[in-house]
């Protein structure tokens, strides 16, 4: 097992993933897909601790993201990437795309207004798709923005069972140690106390200005605002692919391809302050 800091964002990151699985565990019979955002009122207002079950599975969701990019960098830059297998790095690079994919399901499993925004650009994206775009929204997205059960469907089997695999062979172990999961749920713990999580606007209210999505693809929906839809899922195959191809590089290759996923990750950050100067313009 690694160590050092890569070796703690990674056991940390793991600590988070069962964190978020076991909590969602719990919500799981507490969620109609029928009825997504009633059952978050419910969750919030109607169940004991339903609240802080919903916070802890949201909050573990995002510390698996930052932790695992985190990660991801630390084992760049220390040039760990060499020292897995050729096919186990390309693997765990397309692990980081499926924790956005997962955490884009949950965000559009709550069913309110900015969740539903977020499925209609999701499916926009996924019919830009050339030759497989309509069976693709079908098979990912479902067929109706109110019965969200193929999107539950794939967040609670398809991603979180694929996540789990791909977590199992990168860190050679499928349980996190004791101590990065007591560290992990005494600080996803304490912001789900103390950060409830809010329940969205219901979808018949209309936005005053542009929906922002999930935080984390904020700056995608900036991009969003010039480019094609089919920027949305060309841009981040790139960079992922980028990812993946950095384990067969050395020297100066090798560092034009950091410098560029460097640039990738700035971008995005511009991007991101961007829609939201042009959001709260627009309100």
């Amino acid at each position: 097992m690694p160590t050092g800091l890569r070796g703690s964002l990674g056991r940390l990151s793991l600590a988070c993933f069962a964190l978020c699985a076991g909590s969602g565990v719990a919500l799981v019979p507490l969620y109609d897909p029928a009825n997504a955002r009633e059952s978050l009122e419910w969750i919030a207002g109607g169940v004991p601790w339903g609240f802080f079950a919903r916070g802890v599975h949201a909050w573990a969701a995002w510390g698996l993201l930052v932790c695992g990019l985190l990660h991801v960098a630390d084992v760049l830059a220390a040039g760990g990437d060499a020292k897995l297998a050729q096919g186990v790095w390309w693997r765990s690079s397309a692990l980081l795309g499926l924790v956005f994919a997962a955490l884009l399901g949950g965000f559009v499993m709550r069913g309110d207004a900015g969740a539903l925004g977020a499925l209609r650009v999701a499916r926009g994206l996924c019919e830009s798709v050339p030759l497989v775009g309509a069976p693709l929204v079908a098979g990912l997205w479902g067929t109706g923005e109110t019965q969200l059960a193929v999107v539950a469907m794939h967040h609670v089997g398809t991603f979180t069972l694929l996540v789990a695999l791909l977590s199992a062979e990168h860190g050679a172990r499928l349980l996190p140690d004791d101590r990065a999961l007591v560290l992990g749920a005494c600080v996803v713990g304490a912001l789900a106390g103390l950060v409830p999580l809010p329940v969205g606007d219901a979808p018949e209210v209309a936005p005053s200005g542009l929906t922002e999505g999930p935080w984390y693809l904020i700056g995608l929906q900036g991009l969003l605002l010039d480019a094609p839809p089919a920027f949305g899922w060309i841009v981040p195959l790139a960079v992922l692919g980028l990812l993946g191809g950095v384990r067969h590089l050395k020297g100066p290759p090798r560092r034009a391809a950091l410098a560029t996923l460097a640039f990738a990750l700035l971008a995005w950050v511009g991007f991101s302050v961007r829609f939201l100067l042009l959001a709260g313009g627009t309100r």
